[in-house]
This record gives structure tokens, C-alpha cells and sequence, in this order.
């Protein structure tokens, strides 16, 4: 079976999680693939799936953002199990740029951790270049916490089995 990419479907839910779970705790990252987050990007019209042999494979959440001048479509998570699949990664990327270009957005951004050998190889291999700017990022509060233990259990997880290859 082909890997190919496909809109967001609620009962994608427990795959999509259960990625997600596993790309966090690779990358020191918070989860974002809570129940409220899924029906939201879901609504956006550019939240997919990547489907082949075995159920999904990886899935991208976007939205466009309007930054004073033009609108962007934003992927704030683009992932598949890590180390990663190729072929699913691509798939997403084909998908995700055909739904900007539909919806008049002509200026695409895919956060990406720096680590993710395989997500950065897939967007190189579909024309897309690194920006040259750095995104700092700061949590408050009680998501300061979350984020500290995710890098805890990702640090602790490189630790007891050697972690994900970064490339």
C-alpha cells in the first residue's frame, strides 16, 4: 500500500496521540495532540494524516496566520515515529503545501526541532529551505513545569537507550 496523506479524522485520534507521545518524549517537547487541539486543527482545513501499510504514519497540524502583511500557513507539528518515515513525512509535506496553495497562501512555515534529522531531510527534499531566523520560545506558569519535565524524560530517555539519532 502506498503512503499518501489525507485530512485530519477525529477518530485518527488514539494513532495521532500515541505519535505524538512518542515524538515528544524523542524531542524534550510538550505533547500537542490533546482531544481540544485535534478538533481544532481538524477545523482548520490543513491538518493531515499519513496513511500506509500498518494505520497512520505521521500527521501535520497547521493554520494560517495573518501577519500584518500576507497570510502564512503555520505547521507548529510535523511528525511521524521517530527516528522518522521518509515516505510519510513527504506525503504530509505534498499534502500540507497543495492545501496552502488552495487556500491563497502562498508563504508556508513548519516549526521543527533542530534534532529531527528526518523531518528536515523531508522538507529539503520538497524545496523547503531553512529560515534564517531563530525562534526563542519561554513557557509561564504551570507549562514552565510541563515543558522541564518533558526535557527531563527526553534526556533520561538518551540517557537508557542511547535516544534518537540526531542528525
Amino acid at each position: 500500500m502506498d503512503t499518501h496523506a489525507r485530512p485530519l479524522d477525529p477518530d485518527d485520534a488514539p494513532d495521532v496521540r500515541a505519535i505524538d507521545g512518542a515524538y515528544a518524549r524523542a524531542y524534550g517537547l510538550e505533547p500537542r495532540a490533546g482531544e481540544a487541539s485535534l478538533r481544532f486543527f481538524a477545523r482548520t482545513g490543513h491538518a493531515f494524516v499519513a496513511v500506509g501499510e500498518g494505520g497512520v504514519r505521521g500527521y501535520v497540524l497547521a493554520q494560517a496566520v495573518f501577519d500584518g502583511e500576507r497570510p502564512t500557513l503555520f505547521a507548529s507539528r510535523f511528525a511521524s515515529p521517530p527516528p522518522g518515515d521518509a515516505e510519510a513525512l513527504r506525503a504530509l509535506l505534498r499534502a500540507l503545501t497543495k492545501s496552502a496553495y488552495d487556500a491563497g497562501v502562498y508563504d508556508v512555515r513548519v516549526e521543527l526541532p533542530a534534532e529531527d534529522a528526518a523531518g528536515a531531510a523531508a522538507l529539503d527534499a520538497e524545496s523547503y529551505r531553512p529560515a534564517v531566523t531563530s525562534v526563542f520560545a519561554r513557557q509561564l506558569g504551570s507549562r514552565a513545569e510541563a515543558v522541564a519535565a518533558a526535557a527531563r524524560a527526553r534526556d533520561e530517555d538518551v540517557g537508557a537507550e542511547g535516544g534518537v539519532e540526531r542528525g
